[in-house]
């Protein structure tokens, strides 16, 4: 009886080292980052009408779009591997304001435009593969040590309706949607994502490139049962200030 249990004793303990081994080295979970997301806000600005042309995308009060507050989904995918910054506010007690002032001459004209150019809406926004923009942020600035780069990529913000029409809007800020009726007369804009990090603070700032000839132009599609159209372009500049939750 003594030899088995000494048996059973030295082969629990050899046998410790082998579980340590493997407890340390179990995979880091990937999580999808929050995000805290601001648009221009102009009702307060100085100059509300010059604000407006500058922001044709705004915040609905003056306080960011939070990652799960008032029903807010803002995150970077990582989990899914897109490293996509998606702000989903269709789901929300939040609205952002998309203002169509500036219309496209050439493109269509959407029956809802005349009486509504400016619209409150609730869209879901997704920026093409953003996180990218600080992952392959990998060299420091040699005299500050801070860090800045830049990622050309494209955006859209789908999934929400105007006055009057029974169809599901989106807007492309995206030239290579070829297959989408919204690069035409002119080619939509790309955006940019800046990333900057130095000793005190992390943000991604979001903003459409001038095209070609010198414009920042959206498009809209309209999905009616199935039917997809052309529901205008329009001058739209914005931009979108993220930081980390």
């Amino acid at each position: 009886m003594r030899k088995m249990r000494l048996h059973v004793l030295v082969v629990a303990i050899a046998a410790l080292p082998v579980f340590a081994y493997a407890q340390s080295n179990k995979p880091t979970k990937v999580t999808n980052p929050g995000a805290i997301v601001t648009f221009g806000y102009c009702a307060a600005d100085p100059d509300p009408a010059l604000c407006a042309t500058q922001n044709r995308v705004r915040n609905d009060y003056a306080y960011p779009y939070t990652n799960g507050q008032d029903g807010v989904s803002a995150v970077f995918n990582l989990v899914s591997g897109s490293r996509d910054l998606t702000v989903g506010l269709n789901l929300s007690r939040r609205a952002v304001t998309f203002d169509f002032t500036d219309h496209v001459a050439g493109s269509a004209t959407p029956a809802w435009w005349s009486a509504n150019k400016v619209l409150t809406v609730q869209p879901y926004f997704n920026v093409l593969k953003a996180y990218y923009a600080k992952e392959n942020c990998t060299t420091p600035d040699p005299i500050t040590g801070n860090y800045d780069c830049d990622l050309v990529t494209a955006m859209n913000a789908g999934q929400w309706t105007a006055p009057g029409s029974n169809a599901t809007m989106a807007a492309f800020w995206n030239p290579a949607a070829t297959t989408r009726p919204v690069n035409s007369p002119e080619t939509t804009s790309r955006v940019n994502v800046h990333y900057h990090k130095d000793s005190a603070s992390e943000s991604f700032t979001v903003t459409p490139i001038v095209n070609n000839n010198g414009l920042i132009v959206a498009g809209v599609e309209a999905n009616d049962k199935r039917t997809v159209s052309s529901a205008g372009q329009y001058i739209m500049p914005f931009t979108m200030a993220v930081t980390l939750q």
